[in-house]
């Protein structure tokens, strides 16, 4: 079973990265407006896919990413909070304990950040940071050095996000994903936004299977302590001698 896991999780990693970069190749955007269909309406596209079909979208149906991104990080920051008040109720390790109120804390200014575009703005306020080498928009360095605490986190907690194969697989295929959405950006490829979601997703899932495993924890040590093994049946006293 964990061989078959081993094998099913960079196997979907690989086919959802494919059909991410392959997928905007697959459709053509060959015409829009309010004009489109025969009858008045918002703003619609007409789709040409694989150049054979024809299908008409409304312009809301476009998936906004930040907006799927800082939902992903505010649900990630709840669920964190979550696990650790349930941690704490249960007297979990304070260390334990620790690591999800970072995480959480981590998420939320995340979350924040996506909604409000705060490392942007702060970036384009910073122009003397463009007279740095290799530095052409000064937001890119304001997120790099978001990325220093991120890393320290990672590495000081590293027992607990590297503990099963799973994690190992989930965590080191996010590294992996967003090492390379950094390489494309720099290289002014445009893999870099599938890249970043599927550096998200596996984060998404390892967060998942972590919070899983503790809450699962939790529950499983009161339902021991209340239900114990039934103890050996009581020796009958030995009979009373008869007279003889």
């Amino acid at each position: 079973m964990k061989t078959r896991t081993s094998i099913a999780i960079p196997a979907l990693v690989a086919v959802a990265g494919l059909a991410m970069l392959a997928g905007p190749s697959m459709y053509e955007v060959v015409d829009k407006g309010r004009d489109v269909r025969p009858y008045e309406s918002g703003v619609i596209y007409k789709i040409r896919v694989a150049d054979s079909v024809t299908i008409y979208a409304a312009e809301e149906s476009q998936p906004d990413m930040d907006a799927i991104s800082g939902s992903v990080l505010v649900a990630l920051a709840v669920a964190t909070l979550i696990t650790l008040l349930v941690l704490r109720a249960a007297g979990e390790d304070r260390r334990l304990r620790r690591f999800y109120a970072l995480a959480s804390a981590g998420f939320a200014l995340l979350a924040v950040d996506e909604f409000f575009a705060l490392h942007e703005t702060l970036g384009h306020n910073l122009l003397p940071l463009t007279n740095l080498p290799g530095i052409e928009r000064p937001d890119d360095l304001v997120f790099a050095a978001l990325l220093i605490p991120a890393l320290v986190f990672a590495y000081a907690y590293r027992d607990i996000f590297l503990c099963t194969a799973r994690l190992r697989w989930l965590f080191g295929g996010a590294l992996v994903a967003f090492a390379l959405a950094a390489g494309s950006d720099i290289a002014s490829v445009s893999a870099d936004e599938p890249l970043e979601v599927i550096s998200g997703a596996c984060i998404l899932g390892g967060f998942a299977s972590l919070i899983a495993r503790h809450i699962s924890r939790c529950i499983a040590a009161p339902v021991a302590m209340a239900d114990p093994e039934p103890s050996a049946p009581a020796r009958a006293p030995d009979a009373a001698p008869t007279a003889g």
